[in-house]
């Protein structure tokens, strides 16, 4: 076998991501031999200066493969450290692929993650921010320490980036954990019998939509969004729903994604239902149950049990995770084919010291009046001077232009006077817009024309087969009950055996291993313990490098017992609350 036959087997083992994009490119087009060069004798002068970098981490961070020399010298040296390693140069890895028998590395346990060009950056970040703890190392290869070092402070800070918002995602999932599962759970039937957005790809292509959020610019603007009516999508974002009905304005679709039961006070009345509604996976349940037509469903991106259960990919999904239900909105018009986007109402702020627009009456006005009078940050208006804001309108504001530069190709207009400036969405008079929209046409219903001429057929087979699932998910479910039992008998045990008889505590630790590796490895179990325990299965997995790698038998059983151990009373625990979820999720096929 060549080189790269065999090297193309560990991959495929290891890490097939990277495989298959080598195959990508070396079938785009013929590669140019590198100049990259890289020592065969082992670079002293380079592991001294990692030595010096190490201290007691464990998980290293490695900017470059290169030719796998400097990796394999690591390797050696360090057993007790994960390599995440990340090759930017696609073509010189697979040149590496060619001419070097590597398997040994791709094969090394320790050799733990393995991204290959910009493309799979952010995988190796999810990676790294999953088993590290408080900090991890980074260190590159000597050709990028002499060559590109302002490329690896660029990474570093996008690292640096990535993982305030991972925890910080770690921490809402953590906050809403019992809602999201339970609007996922909800959810399946009404997501078997509604089109998805993904199924109106491009259906309103050329358009252009009008996002209409709650601000108190929004009054400003609302006899133009009237107007606007005829010539553009007009898509309510939560709450906003509220005014537009005040006002006798009915969108042509309404978008909710926040599970919170508050939802229900927005929506309590039939004219806030009147519309067609795009309702999330992680959405409030009880909203879309009072919707019985003309219902579009999205699948987040970020909804792993929903992915699981109903058998879809990230990659067949459209829209992604937002702060707000306004970059839910920006997707979901984006997805209908809008060549330009209009955010108004979108303020970002506390403008004349006011949180909402009128009509929107779903908080109390003590509980809003507090947070305009506790806001003490300040951010840029349009008109150049300063609106006083808080950390979780920021923290929209930067999803809002993230999402804008993410779609390149649609033209953004912020039409809300008194609000934010948006980075990508310059200010523009809502009646000068009006003007510029007279020659385009959208029909009254245009959206709920769509879903009657695409009547959604219902395949009861289907339905039954993803009813069995469920019904097989529980059952497995609760049989792990007793396979934690066994477990924590097991380790009641270790920790005197490893003290008196290290022999028989390696055999108990081998089998507790295999006992859990056969609980964490059925399908359901990521998506659906990780759902309603998100922080503490990051917790367990930041510590799993110090477990493995420790090599005295008392501290590995320790770390262990205790860590293991409350981890799957914390899996027992939250058992029967998943049990009464599964049991009304499959009450829910009943019609």
């Amino acid at each position: 076998m060549s080189n790269l036959q065999v090297n193309y087997s560990s991959l495929k083992q290891r890490f097939p991501h990277v495989r298959t994009k080598m195959d990508i490119i070396q079938n785009s087009h013929p590669t140019e031999s590198s100049l990259y060069v890289e020592m065969i004798d082992r670079d002293s002068a380079w592991l001294q200066a990692v030595e010096s970098s190490l201290n007691d981490c464990k998980i290293v961070f490695v900017y470059g493969f290169g030719r796998g020399f400097s990796i394999a010298d690591l390797l050696d040296r360090y057993p007790d450290c994960w390599f995440f390693v990340y090759e930017p140069d696609e073509n010189l890895f697979l040149e590496t692929l060619s001419e070097y028998d590597i398997s040994f590395i791709l094969e090394h346990p320790n050799f733990y993650w393995l991204s290959v060009g910009e493309s799979q950056l952010n995988m190796l970040f999810h990676m790294v921010c999953s088993y590290m703890q408080d900090e991890m190392v980074f260190v590159a290869l000597r050709h990028y320490l002499e060559n590109d070092m302002d490329i690896l402070r660029g990474i570093k800070q996008k690292f640096m980036e990535y993982r305030d918002t991972f925890y910080s995602n770690k921490h809402t999932e953590h906050r809403f954990r019992e809602e999201w599962t339970r609007n996922y759970l909800y959810h399946v039937t009404d997501i078997l019998n509604t089109p998805s957005i993904e199924q109106l790809f491009y259906s309103f292509e050329g358009s252009t939509a009008v996002i209409v959020s709650s601000g108190p610019s929004l009054q400003e603007d609302i006899e133009y969004l009237k107007k606007l009516h005829p010539h553009a999508l007009i898509i309510a974002a939560g709450s906003s729903i509220q005014a537009l009905i005040k006002h006798g304005i009915r969108p042509h679709l309404i978008v909710i994604m926040d599970g919170h039961p508050i939802n229900k006070r927005i929506f309590s009345t039939p004219e806030s239902l009147e519309a067609p509604l795009l309702f999330t996976s992680s959405s409030y349940y009880e909203i879309s149950d009072l919707k019985h037509t003309q219902k579009i469903h999205s699948i987040m991106k970020s909804d792993a049990v929903s992915q699981y259960l109903l058998e879809y990919s990230r990659e067949q999904l459209f829209i992604s995770p937002s702060a707000t239900v306004a970059g839910t909105a920006i997707q979901a018009a984006a997805c209908l084919g809008a060549k330009r986007i209009v955010l108004a109402g979108q303020d970002l702020s506390f403008p004349d010291q006011k949180f909402y627009t009128d009509g929107i009456e779903h908080f109390s006005s003590d509980n809003t009046d507090e947070k305009v009078q506790t806001a003490h940050k300040k951010v840029l208006n349009v008109k150049g001077t300063y609106n006083p804001t808080d950390d979780s309108f920021l923290l929209m504001k930067d999803g809002i232009e993230n999402l804008i530069t993410g779609l390149p190709k649609v033209e953004f207009i912020n039409t809300s006077r008194n609000g934010a400036a948006i980075e990508g969405a310059p200010f523009k008079p809502i009646d000068e817009l009006y003007e510029q929209l007279q020659s385009e046409r959208v029909e009254s219903d245009a959206i709920g024309d769509w879903i009657e001429n695409n009547h959604h057929i219902v395949d009861n087979s289907r339905m039954l087969y993803f009813k069995e699932k469920l019904e097989l998910t529980l059952l497995d479910l609760l049989n792990v009950r007793s396979e934690i039992k066994l477990i924590k008998n097991h380790l009641n045990k270790l920790r005197e055996l490893s003290r008196i008889k290290p022999i028989k505590a390696q055999r108990e630790l081998e089998l507790i291993e295999q006992m859990w590796g056969a609980i964490a490895n059925r399908g359901w179990f990521a998506p659906i313990v990780e759902s309603i325990l998100p922080l503490q299965i990051a917790k367990f997995d930041q510590l799993l490098p110090i477990i493995i790698t420790e090599q005295n038998l008392i501290r590995k059983t320790d770390l262990i017992c205790e860590n293991l151990g409350s981890l799957l009373t914390e899996i027992n625990d939250r058992i029967p609350d998943l049990e009464d979820m599964f049991a009304e999720s499959l009450l829910r096929f009943k019609d």
